[in-house]
């Protein structure tokens, strides 16, 4: 009995050739999408990251600047304005460090303890920021804006601040004084100039007089 033979048809090297070339096309489509994908997650999260950096701060700043001026003997005050004042009132002052724009410094004092004593020791109740070497700077111990003594609240090795711009005005409603700061920052990522970012707010202080 004959057998016939089986003939076995495999790929010719063109069909191989071609198969690996659209291989090869779609992993390096692949490749630049995975690509293009980590490199768009990157940028949202520097994004992202200088955003509650700088939210961050204001949020810190403003909450500070609303107790300007409060006293916490205020009552007394009311009952005996001739003979008593608030220690804390025109506490409120805009300046510089000496290599930094003008108004990129604020310091102010409340009566935190609500003994009714403006102290400067054990705790300073003169506080203050400031714009310094590209950081937002928080006074200790009732520093002048020229002086150092001063502690960094942001790192300019992560975020640089470009600038920072306090100014207020005050106005008269129903006889009643309402003093407003503004507060102005831009910041960008040391390593990443492209991401900046800018913030503009005010702060509504009730006790400023």
């Amino acid at each position: 009995m004959l057998v016939s033979p089986i003939k076995h048809h495999g790929n010719s090297l063109v069909e191989l050739m071609i198969s690996m070339a659209l291989g090869l096309a779609s992993i390096t489509a692949m490749a630049s999408l995975v690509g293009h994908g980590i490199a768009l997650n990157s940028s949202l999260l520097a994004k992202s990251r200088l955003d509650e950096e700088i939210n961050a701060v204001v949020a810190v700043i403003s909450h500070d600047l609303k107790r300007t001026g409060y006293y916490g003997h205020i009552d007394e005050v009311v009952k005996n304005p001739t003979t008593l004042s608030n220690p804390f009132d025109h506490s409120l002052s805009i300046a510089a460090f000496a290599t930094e724009p003008a108004n990129s410094c604020i310091n102010f004092a409340y009566d935190r303890n609500k003994n009714g004593v403006l102290d400067t020791a054990p705790s300073n109740e003169n506080y203050g920021y400031r714009l310094k070497d590209k950081a937002v700077e928080i006074r200790l111990d009732g520093a002048a804006c020229d002086e150092s003594g001063w502690h960094d609240l942001t790192d300019p090795k992560v975020v640089q601040v470009m600038a920072l711009k306090f100014s207020f005005e005050q106005t008269t409603v129903q006889q009643i004084t309402q003093t407003r700061v503004n507060i102005e920052l831009q910041a960008r990522l040391k390593k990443h100039h492209d991401i900046s970012r800018s913030i503009n707010t005010s702060v509504l202080i009730e006790n400023y007089e």
